[in-house]
């Protein structure tokens, strides 16, 4: 009798082993599956592994670059003499802005860095110089951008465009707009919940550039607005516990396409 008992309970603890151990593994495999399902879900429309579009990546190096152009172009004087520097330091103007007699704004591409250069002018003779992030690009700006061996050639000044492509005009709306994103996105939801608020709101997610179990950091696109969204969550629960929401400098193709369609 006493070894039926102790057999029974052997095969008793066996069974709760194994129950356990399924337990555990479908666990898992739900996890798995919601992963994927997320993964999914956010993959649907939009490009992936676009890491060389996040601006973390580049802002440091794009920031060493902007200071040294402003010294570079700190003591010129003239227009001319205001081209000729921005040619000897390798930069190509892709499209003017805005001209006149008393101002003028260029955009400039060097590699895959476009800056806004806005000079005061009196009498012909410049004033002041500022060397500008250039966000919302003209198409030529993109090109040379795009193209490691852009060749440039003489950009005309087109007035019925004035002030299209520059960064002064939608700077104000996308501070607002901003500010009312980041209201309408609080912490302490599962990214799926964040990706139905953007699509309420209008957004079309248009790159995901990181995902792991820590972030997913993807674009967005409204009008001619674009942002990078930032979703910092724990790895264990998935719930996000910070939101940062940024200017979207370097874009996916698929981001200055929705860009473009608008």
């Amino acid at each position: 009798m006493k070894t039926f008992n102790s057999s029974k309970t052997i095969i008793m603890t066996a069974l709760l082993a194994a129950f356990s151990l399924s337990s555990a593994n479908l666990a898992l495999a739900e996890d798995k599956a919601a992963n994927t399902a997320e993964m999914r879900a956010l993959d649907s429309s939009t490009t992936t592994n676009k890491e060389a579009w996040r601006d973390s990546k580049r802002m440091e190096q794009y920031g060493g670059e902007k200071t040294m152009l402003e010294k570079a172009l700190a003591d010129t004087t003239s227009v001319d003499q205001l081209r000729a520097r921005l040619k000897q330091e390798g930069y190509a103007i892709t499209s003017i802005n805005q001209q006149s007699d008393n101002d003028f704004e260029y955009e400039v591409v060097k590699g895959n860095a476009s800056f806004e250069v806005k000079a005061d002018v009196d009498n012909h003779r410049i004033t002041g110089i500022t060397v500008s992030d250039n966000v919302w690009r003209a198409d030529e700006t993109k090109r040379a951008m795009a193209d490691a061996n852009y060749k440039d050639g003489e950009v005309m000044y087109d007035e019925a465009q004035a002030g299209k492509y520059s960064d002064a005009k939608y700077m104000d709306s996308w501070g607002d707009e901003k500010d009312a994103l980041e209201a309408a996105m609080p912490v302490g939801k599962q990214v799926s919940d964040y990706q139905k608020m953007l699509q309420d709101k209008g957004y079309k997610i248009t790159s995901i550039n990181d995902v792991d179990d820590n972030n997913v950091e993807f674009e967005v696109v409204k009008g001619d607005h674009s942002f990078e969204v930032q979703l910092d969550r724990d790895p264990s629960t998935k719930i996000v516990n910070e939101i940062d929401i940024s200017t979207n400098m370097w874009q996916s193709e698929e981001t200055e396409k929705a860009l473009g369609q608008e």
